[in-house]
């Protein structure tokens, strides 16, 4: 009987795992849509998308839990600082390779992490990796090649690799947060916003110098979007292996650039949208071959 309740219980753990990454990953396809919106200099836009994000995190987790903020804020591990940094290097670059590259070409090649992340995760976790998650990212990576068949500028070949560097950074974050079972997720979160509106103050970050319009947007994209779209995706890690949590992100590879295309009208360049459907095909056969297996 204790088996029984214990298998149940990690089935509807794993369930609402999924659940809260899907939702996460939902808010957060709205994030490349008003970046192309707002009028501003990337620095300036890094500026205000490292600090209220901060603020955000800090306040939902003093009202959740303050005992980790005097825990692990106050008192940040070497570890908390480096992987806090990465993920801030994740940011600055995501946002330059959207200035420099297409939506869909930055979400896709962004989303290269689920690959990192098994690797990671098998060397660093010991996590065992089963067929079907191993299949799934062999064709996603597939997939994610295609992108690179349009023959791209140099400038969209910056924004590519500037794109990969974010992966990488991510992949670091969704390890961290696996291995800590995101009990402080938050304070990595918190310092990582706290550095990057440094480093974009440093570079040349004018907060101030917005238009009005681009004003509302910056709220809420980085006061709502993503301070949301994070909190959710957080939860993931706790239930399912690092890699399964990194392929639903791959979602924000169909919402974020059909967002872009519906309100502003950029489209992809043919290669690019059969690589993005290829990721988004596997990542659903998964999921559902995933909960068949568990039924």
């Amino acid at each position: 009987m204790n088996v029984i309740s214990s298998t149940l219980s990690r089935i509807q753990g794993e369930a609402r795992g999924r659940l809260f990454t899907l939702v996460g990953v939902m808010i957060l396809s709205f994030d490349s849509l008003l970046v192309r919106l707002i009028d501003s200099e990337e620095w300036t836009l890094i500026f205000w998308r490292g600090l209220l994000p901060a603020i955000v995190f800090y306040l939902a987790q003093w009202k959740m839990d303050n005992q980790v903020l005097k825990a692990h804020f106050f008192h940040p591990k070497i570890s908390t600082l480096l992987t806090a940094s990465l993920f801030s290097a994740s940011t600055i670059c995501f946002v330059f390779s959207l200035d420099h590259t297409e939506v869909t070409s930055t979400l896709v090649i962004t989303n290269t992490a689920p690959l990192i992340t098994a690797v990671l995760g098998f060397f660093f976790l010991k996590e065992t990796l089963n067929r079907s998650t191993i299949v799934a990212i062999i064709i996603s990576v597939g997939g994610i090649w295609l992108v690179f068949g349009y023959q791209p500028n140099p400038a969209e070949l910056e924004g590519d690799s500037l794109a990969l560097v974010t992966a990488v950074s991510m992949s670091v974050y969704m390890i961290m947060l696996r291995k800590t079972q995101a009990r402080y997720a938050t304070v990595f979160l918190i310092y990582s916003g706290i550095f990057t509106a440094i480093i974009a103050l440093i570079a040349g970050a004018k907060p101030f110098s917005l238009p009005p319009i681009s004003d509302l947007y910056i709220v809420l994209l980085c006061g709502v979007v993503l301070p949301c779209s994070f909190l959710l995706i957080n939860v993931g890690p706790r239930y399912l292996p690092a890699a399964e949590a990194s392929l639903i992100l791959l979602l924000e590879v169909l919402f974020g650039p059909l967002l872009v295309w519906l309100i502003l009208g950029e489209m992809p360049a043919p290669a690019v949208a059969l690589g993005a459907g290829i990721i988004v095909v596997t990542l659903a056969g998964h999921t559902i071959w995933s909960q068949r297996k568990h039924t």
